[in-house]
């Protein structure tokens, strides 16, 4: 469902006609205006990332309008992308994504890394058996099964550093009856800082382990279809913008500053996963 949001300096007019088959909308100040149709779900997993992309064109003062595409699954999401439907996504950055002729890579870390350091839903009846690992080679030996969804960032991370894992094909959403029922061959999901307390919340019959942090280096960013790479600029420019002027810190608190004081990251075990070779 497309649905209209808001737009700078002008309410948009969307036409049923090729971006090739007419010039790029002009505002007063002859700064051309961004037509931007954008991905997300309505769950509030986005909400952020709304944020900032907006807040960070406002910033430099950047004429724009949006569609927001709603609740599409993600693998239709980025379909969608590379077939033009939509224009922009944010997603894992990986040099899969960054090496596609389809795809143009926003090059700005939208979280500051903070989707790269890892807290894990367990079980409760096993939180003595997390709380006796002391290094990557512990979770190695102990047997535990982490669980991802099939094609996840995180699944190259755990293969490189040699934990068992499983990797789930159907909606992702269900490994967490999966890990609660304790006889389906997975034993934890590894989770964001930003995201792992929504999720806990949503999920009572896990609780959040609280020992151990894994920390590797990703984030997420802009993806945009590659007939509008002439936008990259631009939004490089605001979301760096974001960055310096203290914006992009700003909304990072507001959003997921109170989560992450909650997990008391200073108090756990950090464990440094190795990047994996793409």
């Amino acid at each position: 469902m497309l649905v209209k949001l808001r737009s700078m300096c002008v309410v948009a007019c969307i036409l049923c006609i090729p971006a090739s088959a007419m010039a790029a909308p002009v505002e007063a100040s002859g700064t051309a205006r961004l037509e931007l149709r954008v991905a997300m779900v309505s769950d509030g997993r986005a909400d952020y990332f709304v944020r900032l992309l907006e807040a960070s064109l406002k910033l430099i003062g950047q004429p724009y309008s949006i569609q927001y595409v709603k609740d599409i699954p993600a693998r239709r999401m980025w379909w969608m992308l590379g077939q033009g439907e939509i224009n922009l996504f944010y997603g894992m950055q990986s040099k899969e994504k960054d090496h596609s002729k389809q795809l143009v890579t926003v090059r700005n870390g939208l979280t500051n890394g903070l989707i790269g350091q890892r807290v894990l839903m367990i079980r409760r009846a096993d939180t003595q058996v997390f709380a006796q690992v002391r290094s990557v080679e512990d979770l190695k030996r102990s047997g535990l099964i982490a669980g991802f969804g099939a094609g996840w960032r995180d699944t190259e991370v755990a293969k490189a550093a040699g934990l068992p894992l499983y990797e789930h094909a159907a909606p992702w959403n269900t490994i967490y009856a999966m890990v609660a029922a304790g006889n389906r061959h997975v034993d934890y999901l590894p989770r964001g800082i930003i995201e792992v307390q929504e999720e806990a919340r949503a999920h009572p019959e896990l609780v959040v382990e609280q020992h151990l942090l894994l920390e590797y280096q990703a984030d997420f960013v802009f993806y945009l279809d590659a007939s509008v790479a002439r936008y990259r600029p631009i939004l490089e420019r605001a979301l760096n913008e974001a960055e310096t002027s203290g914006l992009k810190a700003r909304l990072l608190n507001q959003a997921f500053g109170a989560d992450i004081k909650a997990l008391k990251l200073n108090r756990r075990l950090r464990l440094q996963l190795p990047a994996p070779k793409d």
